[in-house]
């Protein structure tokens, strides 16, 4: 699981901006959400979903919008970013639909039987490959037969030559967001030390290893890609 490290990062300063950061780069996220919600598009009009590091809220309201029957179970270690996204589904009146909990996903009991299982932007938090892998195994065991798991992270063999290239527009995309130039400047050093950065060929071992045969990457955005993964019937 991420380290408690994590969930205090995203304190209560943190969490009162982090949405206000987001919508700085939001064509990111709305095109990632966008291909999210075709990815999910034929899911059961009763569908359940699990959204693991479910942060302030925004992945279970793009989804919630579309589709007034589905349920959502939403899974959060920080307290004040799960608070936020309380705040927001109870004011779309989305809330009686959700299961919210303060929590990691290794933590909780839940039942399987979950049409999608959603996880952005968490795993590359977690420093320990085989902690990795057992999320990764846990999340497609939650699934049921036929399944999907989309799976968003930081993803890039940053030994490769063009490394050094694409960390330039990385940077400039954190300035946008309102980092500074000297916090721009440590980025690198950042994802070196406290991310564990992976390349694409390591993540998609996870999944085939968790039982989820043929991941597919369906998206990418500088040093962001998305997977998704489907359990065989």
């Amino acid at each position: 699981m991420p380290s408690e490290n994590t969930a205090r990062f995203f304190d209560q300063k943190t969490s009162s901006v982090y949405d206000e950061k987001a919508r700085k780069i939001a064509p990111v996220s709305e095109n990632l959400h966008f291909l999210i919600r075709l990815t999910l598009a034929d899911l059961p009009a009763d569908a359940r979903v699990l959204c693991v590091g479910t942060g302030t809220g925004t992945e279970i309201l793009m989804l919630a919008r579309d589709h007034p029957c589905w349920r959502f179970t939403g899974i959060e270690p920080s307290a004040s970013m799960l608070a936020l996204c309380r705040e927001k589904l109870e004011r779309e009146n989305i809330l009686e639909r959700c299961e919210l909990h303060n929590a990691y996903l290794s933590e909780l009991d839940l039942d399987a039987g979950y049409d999608a299982v959603l996880c952005l932007l968490v795993t590359h938090f977690i420093r320990d490959n085989r902690e990795r892998q057992q999320m990764f195994t846990q999340m497609a065991g939650l699934l049921k037969p036929g399944g999907t798991l989309i799976n968003a992270e930081i993803s890039f063999d940053t030994d490769a030559p063009q490394f050094a290239s694409i960390i330039e527009p990385w940077k400039a995309l954190h300035k946008l967001s309102g980092a500074s130039a000297e916090q721009a400047s440590q980025i690198e050093q950042t994802l070196r030390e406290h991310v564990n950065v992976l390349p694409p060929a390591a993540i998609e071992d996870f999944l085939r290893a968790s039982g989820l045969p043929t991941p597919v990457q369906f998206w990418q955005s500088l040093l962001i890609r998305a997977w998704y993964s489907r359990r065989p019937d």
